[in-house]
């Protein structure tokens, strides 16, 4: 009866054991850490938003984003671009990654005139320079000409 007894705490013991690692191994390993992207951002004004965007072929995704801070009296950035492992869409190696200047006061968004690809974990360094002001669109509404309302 003792043996029995033994016998059967330790098979229940080894089915609670088995059944944290089953659910360990069932949800993955952890995702994989971000790229950090930082530099001088010449042009940029302090306080206003960088935003990274990766691109995958004819779709783009958000996936960072940091502010314009000042070392030493020039402009600098960092942003933490996430992996696809962290968000569907964003980097995997040789994706391309795009950097936005979001707008301020008196300053209009911009898109850097650089580009980078995704080297997957850890720094790397990129500086930037804002380019050209984005065009607004407005639209107008317009009345038929045609006679018909």
């Amino acid at each position: 009866m003792r043996r029995r007894t033994l016998v059967g705490i330790g098979g229940l013991s080894a089915a609670l054991f088995a059944v944290p690692a089953t659910v360990v191994l069932a949800q993955g390993v952890p995702p994989g850490p971000p790229a950090t992207f930082y530099g001088s951002a010449t042009g940029a004004t302090p306080g206003s938003a960088v935003v990274a965007f990766v691109l995958n072929g004819n779709d783009s995704a958000v996936c960072g984003s940091g502010v314009v801070t000042t070392d030493s009296g020039a402009p600098v950035y960092v942003v933490d671009v996430v992996s696809s492992d962290q968000k569907a869409g964003c980097g995997a190696p040789g994706r391309q990654v795009r950097f936005y200047f979001t707008p301020s006061p008196g300053n209009p968004g911009r898109l850097a005139n650089e580009t980078a690809t995704w080297p997957g974990a850890g720094p790397k360094q990129q500086a930037l320079t804002p380019g050209a002001p984005l065009a607004q669109q407005r639209f107008v509404p317009l009345a038929a000409s045609d006679g018909v309302n």
